[in-house]
């Protein structure tokens, strides 16, 4: 659930304080670590954690709140609690101006199941760019504060979002799939994360962020009729750089492109590529665009075959 305002949000870094000593050294504090599981705790949903965490190095995480640690009386005399949550919408040095509310698993089935999915589907795409944690939930709503009315609009459910020490999942497409379908959710899993670490905002249509070279090629097309009416001319989106059937009417959205690159350079070879979509490369541009976006790809070590 969103909570904001009236709570008091923190930032742990490392998991511990330093504390100045007599000798003018520095040693650090032992705290138990707001991410995993309280120390001692044997119900079921702590063991589950508990497991996870040793058999994958990475904090599983079933709510936003850490820690909500009661610290005494106030000034009026009611309890006064310290809260940490999670905050998707932080990073060290930012605020980003979303909100998120969660619907959270409400069932142990549930968290096993997604548990094995985690351990055998997903995590063996992503080993070697592990988050610190993984925050999962059967929904995710984003939300965006409006600059004029100051409210918080609604502006989807995204798949997954990621900041410096968190990866949320939202996993309400698991329930019933087969083991094929988990492999094709896995997957599309691991396009959304690559797009996000790329960086840029979605206002400069991605051009601020790591990928620039490759949305600069786009950046004059992202969303708009394939048709210009006044000219009398039509597009051709595959002669443009995209890889989208040429016969829609508009041209697909910055994300939307650079997914449709993502897919295709995870289940394909460069031969294979360029097989499929060079002899629509009258300009050049595609190749361009997948020069820019392949090295970015390989960076994140996530690969299908």
């Amino acid at each position: 659930i969103m909570k904001r305002n009236s709570l008091f949000y923190t930032i742990v870094l490392a998991g511990s304080l330093l504390a100045c000593q007599k000798e003018d050294t520095l040693k650090p504090l032992h705290m138990a670590n707001p991410f995993a599981p309280q120390p001692g705790a044997t119900d079921e949903e702590s063991k589950l954690r508990e497991e996870f965490y040793k058999n994958t190095g990475c904090h599983l995480l079933f709510n936003d709140t850490l820690r909500h640690e009661y610290q005494g009386l106030d000034g009026n005399g009611k309890p006064f609690y310290q809260t940490e949550l999670l905050g998707l919408e932080y990073e060290i040095l930012s605020y980003n101006n979303h909100s998120f509310r969660f619907d959270y698993l409400q069932t142990l089935e549930q968290k096993r199941q997604v548990i094995d999915f985690l351990q055998n589907n997903l995590l063996p795409y992503i080993k070697d760019i592990m988050p610190y944690s993984l925050l999962v939930a059967n929904q995710i709503n984003e939300y965006e504060k409006n600059p004029e009315t100051l409210d918080y609009d609604s502006i989807g459910s995204p798949l997954t979002y990621k900041n410096i020490r968190c990866l949320a999942l939202n996993v309400n497409q698991l329930w019933g799939l087969s083991p094929e379908e988990r492999k094709t959710y896995a997957q599309d899993i691991c396009y959304e994360i690559i797009f996000a670490s790329f960086g840029g905002t979605a206002n400069q249509k991605y051009t601020d962020g790591d990928a620039r070279s490759f949305f600069q090629e786009g950046a004059s097309y992202y969303g708009y009729p394939t048709s210009n009416m006044w000219l009398g001319i039509t597009y051709n989106p595959l002669e443009c750089g995209f890889l989208e059937d040429p016969y829609g009417t508009f041209f697909p959205s910055a994300k939307e492109d650079a997914v449709a690159y993502i897919k295709a350079c995870l289940n394909m070879s460069e031969e294979e590529f360029f097989e499929k979509y060079g002899a629509n490369d009258i300009n050049g541009i595609t190749r361009k665009k997948y020069d820019a976006i392949k090295p970015l790809i390989d960076a994140t070590g996530i690969k299908f075959n």
